[in-house]
């Protein structure tokens, strides 16, 4: 299987427009990523304050992965054929509406409202993510590489000021305040999306993808794709451990302060983003377009050894440097896993990156469940090398098998 070749911008006449039209493009998505990760701390607390419940705020979890998988299976069903453009429009738009109305609504109606906004939020923004990574190889040609790092650098800028903006934010304007924000950096986001009418989509790829009625599954087995879902998948279960487990550290580190541990940490692992997006990448360019698969295991395994140094390490350095470790792993695997999957078709990559949404989310989503019902304080660092191990004991066998997979994997 050969990948069809973007005929992108990258030489002629229209090369520069095309390039600030994407750099514009990029800067309007961190933007909105900057409001994500003001919702990503101010949602849960926002619950917890106004429940004191435990339920509750799982059940929040729950609704944005619920949606999440929704998303994934929209882009698994029609991405290969609706217009990628206007469905990103669509994505935003609905989420700037979700917010505007949970800034808007009496504290009544909010309670209520607040589990559907955040379903629709999980499904928009998976809708958008798996869409621009399936419309990335068309905006970006020879550079889409290097867009991919772009985009996990910029992940994490965004991570970094929007829960450090977090703090401070919600003592100025409130919770209302910081929705009706975030409904702004989507709304920036659509009118951004509106006004470039940037090409996404290669000429007769919709069309080809109609008649083209191999499941995902299949085609991923049949590209030597399958075994880095599957890994994305072990991943994200085993991520939810890191989720639960951290604010049980935070108690036990600073109880006097259990959110500065998490917001520390976090922040450590988005420095960790930002440095594999802007410095590591470039740097393994070469071994990036060589071998992608044997990069993806290695990164997984890295992101996995990362978060469990940070419960099984004494000292807060050295559990701030497992943090950004895990972050390195966590953004060279997400670009190598999308450098991997682009070289697929035009007309088959919506469908396959669709699959990889319902498969990283359901992962996620099953990880909460269980962790919820089975960890106790007590072994939490445990429970981490449990969850952590399997996904890294996994790449290490995909890594060795690499040099025989990647020989299957779609032509560069």
């Amino acid at each position: 299987m050969t990948r069809t070749e973007p005929r992108a911008a990258g030489t002629g006449p229209g090369a520069s427009a095309s390039r600030r039209g994407l750099g514009v493009l990029l800067a309007a998505k961190t933007i909105s990523d900057v409001g994500y990760a003001l919702d990503f701390i101010c949602l849960s607390v926002f619950v917890w304050e106004r429940s004191h419940s435990a339920l509750a705020t799982g059940l929040l979890s729950a609704a944005l992965y619920a949606g999440a998988i929704a998303g994934g299976r929209l882009g698994h069903r029609y991405g290969d054929r609706w217009d990628r453009r206007q469905v990103m429009i669509a994505a935003d738009l609905v989420r700037m509406l979700m917010l505007a109305l949970l800034a808007l609504l009496p504290d009544s109606a909010q309670n209520w409202w607040l589990y559907a906004a955040v379903a629709l939020i999980g499904t928009g923004r998976s809708v958008f993510e798996a869409t621009l990574s399936a419309a990335t190889p068309v905006l970006a040609g020879e550079r889409t590489q290097a867009v991919n790092s772009i985009l996990a650098g910029l992940k994490g800028v965004a991570f970094m000021v929007g829960m450090g903006l977090a703090t401070v934010l919600v003592p100025l304007i409130g919770y209302r305040g910081v929705f009706a924000l975030d409904a702004g950096t989507y709304a920036l986001s659509a009118l951004v999306l509106t006004a470039l009418r940037l090409r996404m989509r290669e000429p007769g790829a919709a069309g080809g993808a109609r008649r083209d009625r191999t499941g995902a599954w299949p085609m991923l087995v049949g590209a030597g794709l399958a075994v880095l879902v599957v890994l994305r998948g072990l991943d994200a279960f085993g991520s939810s451990s890191q989720h639960v487990g951290l604010p049980i550290l935070g108690s036990e580190l600073r109880p006097d302060s259990p959110t500065f541990v998490s917001g520390a940490v976090w922040g450590c692992w988005a420095a960790g983003l930002l440095l594999a997006g802007f410095v590591l990448r470039p740097l393994a360019k070469r071994v990036v377009e060589r071998n992608p698969l044997l990069v993806f295991c290695l990164a997984t395994m890295v992101m996995s050894a990362g978060f469990i140094g940070i419960f099984w390490l004494s000292g807060w350095w050295p559990r701030l440097l497992c943090a950004v470790v895990a972050g390195l792993g966590d953004a060279l695997s997400e670009i190598t896993f999308k450098q991997a999957m682009q070289r697929l078709p035009d007309d088959r990559r919506g469908r396959a990156f669709g699959l990889g949404q319902i498969v990283v989310n359901s992962g996620f989503m099953a990880g909460l469940l269980v962790t919820g019902l089975v960890l106790q304080p007590s072994w939490v660092p445990e429970w981490v090398l449990l969850l952590h191990g399997v996904p890294l004991l996994v790449a290490a066998w995909a890594a060795v098998t690499a040099r025989s997979r990647n020989a299957l994997l779609p032509a560069s």
